[in-house]
């Protein structure tokens, strides 16, 4: 016969076993319930995807090929020279696919090139003056070329059977010959040794004042509506800013004396690195700035490098080392990327422009000698299908082809309109004037 204590014991062990019973009980059912949801999941999923099918089996019927557009002509143009885009069709496997039915490219200027015009936007209800052909170059290529008539922002609309292919329509930059500037369409003065330059979405002009020790902001009129930035060696200071790029999300990477900053497009500081030194992630003296692919780019001036940083200012990488030969730099002060990815880097230690691959692989230089010898450059800008370079040491700009062949200069050293001293810095406008930083004479000039 059990005795109390043991029979209290009895029960309270009959009691915990279906208290575990019961959890266990309760937790199946909740595995059972998840179960039950993943089944339903799945059979939403399946249910998805066969209707994604259904749809792609659809669309091959209604549009049984593939659309691409490609070519320089969809990025920029320049006036009153013939632009191309190759428009080429593929069936779903990327075999090429004939096609006989009607593919339409239109030009609109929709942009008034005129840097003090208080209108933004004039739509344009037809082309103006701009020829535009499509021809066959083979049963499933067709060559679309087009010859803008004014300066300014374009779209080019491109169509089958009157509905727009994919990205159409395209927006064109279209630029000035080289050969038209010289004379200055509007002069931002009263600055104090602007270095470098660049434009927000906004269309707001950026400009780096060097011995101001800070950055000041204008709005389309060329009016000053903020400045930020002071001397000193704070995170958020400066001493002597001189290159500016800008992303895509209108933040501002700005040098300094062995720094690289960034900020938003108001001022306010995102991040600040560097120290003088050789090591990765510190400089000596950075010059040129740009940012592509959410990559940032630095010309490391006096250690003969350019560094590679990510958008948050992490290091990545480092390309060149100091000498005179391929790959190899002396003071780079400029660089900027084609639309092909090519860097495009000015050294003014070796009077030169060097081209390399994405990968840093050398591919040319130009620029030591005849009409387009340089004498000293800094920044540069490439637009269209030409290269501007600021030749500081010769008061001038100088543009070249590409390839590096010499098309044009303009500019002598001198106060006037038109007149350069030390030019630094070069960069396009939103409406395809090209802006330079007349370094000296305090100004910038728009061309």
């Amino acid at each position: 016969m059990l005795n109390v204590k043991t029979s209290h014991s009895f029960w309270i062990s009959i009691v915990q076993e279906a208290e575990r019973v019961q959890a266990k009980e309760e937790e199946l059912a909740h595995t059972q319930q998840q179960l039950n949801e993943k089944e339903d999941q799945l059979k939403s999923s399946e249910a998805l995807v066969a209707n994604l099918q259904h749809q792609l089996q659809q669309a091959k019927i209604l549009a049984p090929y593939i659309i691409k557009a490609s070519g320089p002509g969809l990025v920029s143009a320049t006036v009153n020279q013939a632009a191309h885009i190759l428009v080429e069709l593929s069936d779903y496997s990327g075999r090429p696919y004939s096609l006989h039915q009607n593919i339409t490219a239109t030009l609109e200027h929709v942009y008034e090139a005129t840097p003090t015009s208080s209108k933004r936007w004039l739509w344009s209800k037809k082309p103006h003056g701009n020829n535009v052909v499509v021809v066959t170059a083979s049963p499933f290529q067709y060559d679309v070329t087009y010859t803008a008539a004014k300066q300014g922002k374009h779209t080019l609309r491109v169509k089958v059977d009157n509905k727009d292919i994919d990205n159409s329509p395209f927006d064109v930059m279209v630029y000035a010959h080289p050969s038209q500037l010289g004379q200055p369409k509007k002069v931002v003065a009263g600055l104090s040794t602007p270095y470098g330059i660049t434009f927000n979405k906004q269309e707001e002009m950026i400009v780096s004042e060097m011995v101001s020790h800070r950055i000041s902001v204008f709005d389309r009129r060329g009016q000053k509506v903020r400045v930020f930035g002071s001397r000193g060696d704070a995170p958020h200071q400066m001493k002597y800013p001189r290159g500016l790029a800008i992303d895509d999300a209108d933040n501002i990477y700005v040098t300094s004396e062995h720094r690289l900053q960034k900020f938003t497009t108001g001022g306010e500081l995102l991040k600040c690195i560097g120290q003088r030194g050789k090591k990765e992630g510190e400089f000596d003296d950075p010059r040129g700035v740009t940012v592509r692919n959410n990559n940032v780019y630095v010309c490391d001036c006096d250690n003969h490098r350019i560094q590679v940083f990510s958008i948050n200012l992490n290091f990545i990488r480092s390309i060149g080392s100091r000498g005179n030969g391929v790959g190899e730099f002396d003071a780079p002060d400029g660089l900027k990327f084609d639309t092909d990815g090519n860097m495009y880097v000015t050294e003014s230690g070796n009077e030169r422009v060097q081209v390399l691959d994405s990968t840093g692989k050398f591919l040319r230089e130009f620029g030591r000698e005849g009409k387009g010898k340089l004498g000293s450059p800094s920044g540069l800008h490439i637009a269209d299908k030409y290269v501007y370079v600021c030749d500081h040491g010769d008061d001038r700009i100088v543009v070249y082809e590409a390839s590096g062949h010499f098309v044009t200069s303009f500019g002598k050293r001198g106060v006037k309109e038109g007149e350069l001293y030390e030019p630094r810095c070069i960069t396009s406008c939103a409406n395809g004037f090209i802006s330079v930083c007349d370094f000296t004479n305090n100004r910038v000039q728009i061309f």
